[in-house]
């Protein structure tokens, strides 16, 4: 039997090895975009005015399959690149959320009536929280909209061939990117870990089960803080669902836990702004919440669980064949990869700190003058 300390370290890894993949490839996909989105069209599109951005913005999110933590890298690069705040944060909420085999998996093990309740949500939220964004979140700073300084060796942005400019936005998206995303997840995740360690289990499942206003609030809570991945949580909550869970809180859940993760929350208070952060977890939990009250009005009491393993398999495999499923060596290298940028971005902060103090010396400055 291992102890807390295997128990935290367990939830870390276990954390890091289902999200530090797509956070590398949001890496990748980032540094492309710093390097070439100012001269590509997505800017204009995502930068309309009106509706016809934030719809721009689901629709480009909900094609890929990323976490939500792996959506982080990708949309702090389209902010830095001068994207709206407003599409940048419904691209955010939508990534996670609208996923074919999410949808597949929900339809098999929670039924129809959920399902188009989740599709609903993850096609109307995500605009809902744009527009909050965009009118109430933090405003831009000028050094946010152009492309940061470059660190010492680094080659600056720049006309160069299709090879150089690659290699260019590989390295800012690894270099200077992953270093700042890297230290926040890592905050994140530690803080992840120690929630879902101390958390018992026996609490999470009581407070799941009742059907009241304080088990959606837990349920908006839990989702929005601990890290689940956007489709394996699906069946922890058809099992709710079949041990009598009521319908309202399996809504609260599967939205607020793939929209969002604590690491997710550090990340972008420490990049976007503290503003936009509040306003957008405080927005999903609440709107997440009221669709659990009128889900409660509308199917209970009398709501059957229709989750039935032999009726469901077809849907399951196939919603397991539209899921790009990472694991052995390309996992265990992109959680290697994901802690190293964590280390030297803590690194980096560190000597910053021991600097600004004045206990290391500019080079060439005397410590021994008279």
């Amino acid at each position: 039997m291992i102890g807390l300390g295997g128990q935290f370290l367990q939830t870390v890894w276990q954390i890091l090895a289902e999200s530090a993949f797509w956070v590398v490839v949001s890496l990748v996909v980032g540094g492309v975009v710093h390097e070439f989105l100012p001269a590509s069209r997505l800017k204009k599109l995502m930068n309309r005015k009106g509706n016809r951005s934030m719809l721009g913005a689901v629709l480009f999110g909900g094609c890929l399959p990323i976490c939500s933590c792996g959506v982080i890298p990708l949309a702090v690069s389209l902010y830095k690149a001068g994207v709206s705040l407003g599409p940048v944060m419904a691209f955010t909420a939508a990534t996670p959320i609208i996923n074919p085999a999410a949808v597949l998996l929900s339809l098999a093990l929670l039924g129809p009536q959920i399902t188009l309740v989740y599709v609903a949500l993850g096609l109307t939220l995500p605009f809902l929280l744009g527009a909050v964004s965009q009118r109430w979140g933090d405003r831009r700073s000028p050094s946010l909209g152009e492309p940061t300084q470059a660190e010492p060796g680094l080659p600056t942005a720049g006309p160069g061939t299709l090879l150089q400019r690659v290699l260019r936005s590989l390295r800012w998206g690894f270099l200077e990117l992953g270093t700042s995303i890297g230290f926040y997840l890592g905050i994140g995740v530690l803080l992840a870990g120690v929630i879902a360690t101390a958390l018992p289990a026996s609490a999470l499942d009581a407070y799941l089960r009742e059907n009241s206003e304080i088990a959606l609030l837990a349920a908006g809570l839990l989702g929005a803080s601990i890290y689940v991945c956007a489709v394996a949580h699906i069946p922890l909550v058809a099992t709710l669902l079949a041990t009598g869970a009521a319908p309202g809180v399996a809504v609260v859940f599967l939205v607020t836990g793939t929209a969002t993760n604590l690491p997710e929350l550090v990340a972008l208070y420490n990049t976007i702004g503290r503003r936009t952060v509040i306003l957008y977890s405080s927005t999903l939990i609440a709107g997440a919440i009221i669709a659990g009250f009128a889900v409660n009005a509308w199917l209970t009491p009398g709501f059957v669980p229709v989750f039935d393993p032999v009726r469901s398999l077809d849907l399951i495999d196939a919603g397991e064949r539209l899921q790009l499923t990472v694991g052995g060596l390309a996992s265990t290298a992109a959680t290697v990869v994901l802690i190293g940028l964590a280390a030297v971005g803590t690194w980096q902060r560190v000597v910053a700190r021991i600097r600004a103090h004045g206990r290391i010396p500019a080079s060439g400055d005397s410590c021994c003058s008279e």
